[in-house]
């Protein structure tokens, strides 16, 4: 069983087998779109999650979406939630929603995966999709030795391959930088690991960088490269506090000079008119004054 994992990193999420062999004939005589086969004789299932991976995917058999259905939130725009209602294959969920929300809907089977794999690494989708690929690999192994039953969603001419033909593939996965990626990566990582002990292949693009472990604790303060990549940090880091600083000093100035503006502005509007009534006395209406009262009586000719 050959399973492509798609997630919506830019760097490899278009690189992956969406045309194998089966849509040789359609491709014959037309432009191909896609990149170079380097699968073309292989068939791959290929299964995605999220809303960006939605708008890249050039084919997909299965899709997962276990966040909390929220529709009208970031998440679950308009676009997203028309691809998930008419996505053909089963939709992997966190939770029951209505049936015309997602017609093909599949309740995530966490209680298998965490009696197989205890629940530590599933830190990402991606890493719970791994972790359920890796437990229907399983299932298809067992299904050919004639052991278990065929798992719902697996075509017939499985049965034939040999387990060395089992592989997973990561395409549009980096879980680069970043603070929630930094564990959302271990997990994926892990879950390779626990792939390649039981004997199942494992493709990761060269374009993306999932396949690079974080430093060793400790030892790598002994490592060259570390000290120097480091230092250079650190160097970096000083010059962005003195550009920081020099912004404050920036904005306070400013501040200061806007502060400024609005005294002269109130100067300007308030005390350069030469018409105005006194303060600080009692103000009659008397005639003659411009305050619109009646004016003044002319004296009689006697």
């Amino acid at each position: 069983m050959k399973i492509a994992l798609i997630g919506s990193a830019p760097s490899s999420s278009l690189l992956a087998p969406y045309w194998d062999k089966t849509y040789l004939d359609f491709l014959e005589g037309k432009e191909q779109m896609a990149p170079p086969l380097h699968h073309g004789e292989e068939k791959w299932d290929i299964w995605g999650c999220s809303p960006g991976a939605a708008g890249q995917v050039g084919r997909a058999t299965r899709w997962f979406e276990i966040h909390r259905w929220e529709p009208g939130k970031e998440w679950f725009q308009i676009g997203y939630l028309e691809f998930l209602r008419r996505f053909k294959g089963p939709v992997y969920i966190g939770g029951y929603v209505l049936e015309k929300d997602i017609p093909n809907q599949r309740l995530y089977p966490i209680e298998a995966i965490e009696e197989e794999f205890s629940s530590y690494f599933l830190t990402s989708s991606l890493s719970l999709m791994m972790a359920l690929a890796i437990l229907e690999i399983e299932q298809i192994r067992r299904w050919r030795r004639g052991v278990a039953l065929k798992p719902e969603f697996v075509p017939d001419d499985e049965r034939a391959k040999p387990d060395t033909d089992d592989e997973i593939g990561f395409w549009g996965v980096d879980m680069a930088a970043g603070e929630e990626y930094g564990y959302q990566r271990a997990g994926c990582q892990h879950f390779i690991l626990d792939a390649l002990k039981r004997n199942i292949g494992v493709y990761v693009p060269a374009e993306s960088c999932l396949l690079r472990p974080m430093p060793v604790y400790g030892l790598c303060e002994w490592d060259h490269n570390y000290i120097k990549m480091t230092q250079r940090m650190r160097e970096m880091n000083g010059a962005l506090q003195g550009h920081m600083k020099q912004l404050e000093d920036a904005k306070n100035a400013i501040a200061h000079v806007q502060g400024g503006q609005e005294d002269l502005n109130y100067m300007v509007n308030t005390w350069t008119s030469r018409y105005g009534l006194p303060a600080g006395v009692t103000i009659r209406l008397k005639p003659g004054t411009g305050l619109g009262g009646p004016a003044p009586e002319k004296p009689s000719k006697t």
